[in-house]
């Protein structure tokens, strides 16, 4: 076994002891200039009046399921690749959703103001932010995004060793994911769906660090990507690999997310003259969103684990497209182009989506 290895299993058994529970709040922060990926402290404390009840009392009654939820912390998270029973796969989706977690329970915690969701959020946070060495796969690790914005809802109530040890790892996090050559990952993931998640993860962590050259390595890398990974007329890349909207999606939503938090820094990538091909992406697609067009999933894809896949029975990996995963696409959209909110709304995004994204 390498030491690493017995490293990351000391420092794993180590956080899992730790008395997380009980934990408090500690005093408000007074210092509004906190770096943040997505949402800055001025509007954190403005949420709970910009949410509509409905949504709120939908993200509340999310996360009272699982406030008392346990971390799931492990040295390396994969399911990429996998099929349901394959290699841990089940034990990794655990994790992934601890990222998710984090996020949900600190917007239940500025929507209510109820301590068990602060503590579950800082109890996540906290525990991953240490105890965790990435591995740079993506696929993998794209969540870890949103552990970093429940970071951002959460962190004026944190101390400064705690909110040093976040920006740590995000330092590590942000240099990885922006290096070039990229660290995992064969030539077409420099291309497609793969890089978008790299570049969303990068800048989360980039923006956290509040470090102006990672920053700017981060807006590179999105101008860069966006022309390779979306063609003329809009078509991207990954519909050409996959023959599937679903991987479609799955690389607008990053580079949507992305482009959000550089508006939220006062920073328009969106509108870049090298990133218009995301706008016509956009246009692209909003005929199969709104149902006058179909497609059959996978039909053509190019990759052998999109046939493994159908052929396992995996729901999404045969048949026709479902529209309803445009959601959160045409959500984000609707931040830099306020016609697609109709159509965003037609497709009912999830109520922590709304709470986030929604203006």
């Amino acid at each position: 076994m390498s030491a690493l290895l017995i490293h990351r299993r000391s420092v794993l058994a180590a956080l899992l002891a730790l008395p997380f529970t009980g934990l408090r709040a500690a005093p408000r922060q007074r210092d509004d200039a906190l770096a943040f990926a997505l949402t800055s402290t001025l509007r954190a404390r403005t949420l709970k009046a910009r949410v509509e009840p409905a949504v709120a009392e939908q993200v509340r009654k999310a996360a009272r399921k699982d406030a008392a939820r346990p971390v799931h912390l492990m040295a390396e998270v994969r399911t990429g690749g996998l099929l349901k029973g394959e290699g841990g796969r089940e034990t990794s989706q655990q994790a992934q959703e601890d990222w998710r977690q984090a996020r949900l329970q600190a917007l239940a915690w500025r929507l209510s103001g109820e301590m068990p969701h602060f503590e579950a959020s800082r109890r996540l946070v906290l525990a991953w932010t240490s105890g965790y060495q990435p591995s740079f796969s993506p696929v993998d690790e794209t969540e870890l995004a949103s552990l970093l914005m429940g970071f951002d809802l959460i962190q004026e109530r944190l101390n400064g060793v705690e909110r040093e040890q976040v920006r740590a790892f995000c330092r590590t996090l942000a240099q990885g994911y922006l290096s070039d050559p990229v660290k995992v990952g064969g030539p077409s993931t420099a291309r497609n769906n793969w890089h978008s998640h790299r570049i969303k993860i990068g800048t989360a962590a980039a923006y956290v660090t509040g470090e102006a050259l990672l920053i700017a390595r981060a807006k590179e890398r999105f101008l860069a990507h966006v022309p390779r990974n979306i063609g003329a007329g809009g078509v991207p890349f990954d519909f050409e690999q996959r023959d599937a909207l679903h991987y479609t999606t799955y690389s607008l939503e990053p580079l949507l997310t992305t482009a959000l938090m550089a508006r939220a820094h006062g920073d328009d990538w969106y509108g870049a003259p090298e990133a218009q091909r995301l706008a016509e992406a956009l246009a692209w697609l909003a005929p199969y969103a709104q149902g006058k067009k179909t497609h059959e999933e996978f039909a053509k894809s190019a990759v052998p684990f999109d046939r493994k896949r159908a052929a396992a029975g995996e729901k999404g990996f045969t048949g026709n497209w479902e529209a309803k995963g445009a959601a959160n696409v045409y959500l984000l959209a609707a931040r830099f182009d306020p016609a697609y909110l109709p159509l965003a709304l037609e497709l009912r995004p999830p109520a922590w989506a709304l709470a986030l994204y929604r203006d």
